[in-house]
């Protein structure tokens, strides 16, 4: 889904989602010439949802705020609980501006911890914490690699960001008692 004030991203997205066609077809039905046809100058997609998508996706949108702000206070539990750890690095939200949480995303500081990232992940997974990295490299991904001939020095920041960071679990379905057994776990390996 997409969601936008900008009229020219609007046109742009629409065109996108159904194969790069300049006219919908939901204005082609409603169209004065009915032996128009669309033409296509973008390579487009086939990201027509349906209605029963649609639908639920309503009922989503209804819910956001509500999802949004209890994810914003766990995210606020976690930077305060959190904080002292001098090997993480926990993520910042500039001023003025807000955070979906979509996840937790950290930076593990190996040389400060003495332990590389991944083994703190296996050390959070045996303490029945599960972990994910945080993000991917899109240079060091194959599709990029071999295309363009990338190796991971060519964007340092990113290579490292793709095997230092650490999504913690941040979500809806937790309880009280889950996000403390995180910054337990997390705390225990310092």
């Amino acid at each position: 889904m997409v969601t936008t004030d900008d009229t020219q991203l609007a046109t742009r997205a629409i065109c996108l989602r159904n194969h790069g066609a300049d006219i919908s077809e939901e204005a082609r039905h409603v169209a004065q010439k009915p032996y128009e046809l669309a033409d296509f100058n973008l390579l487009g997609f086939n990201y027509r949802m349906t209605d029963l998508q649609g639908a639920v996706g309503l009922v989503q949108l209804a819910k956001m705020e509500r999802y949004i702000a209890e994810r914003r206070r766990w995210a606020e539990f976690y930077r305060r609980e959190l904080c002292d750890l001098p090997w993480l690095m926990l993520p910042r939200v500039p001023e003025g501006y807000g955070h979906g949480w979509q996840s937790y995303v950290c930076m593990v500081d190996e040389d400060k911890l003495g332990m590389r990232r991944n083994e703190v992940m296996e050390r959070l997974l045996q303490r029945g914490v599960n972990t994910r990295p945080g993000t991917h490299a899109v240079h060091m991904l194959g599709y990029y690699r071999k295309r363009f001939g990338f190796s991971p020095d060519d964007f340092p920041a990113a290579r490292d960001c793709d095997r230092r960071s650490m999504a913690i679990p941040l979500h809806n379905r937790m309880r009280e008692e889950d996000y403390q057994h995180v910054v337990n776990a997390l705390q225990r390996l310092s």
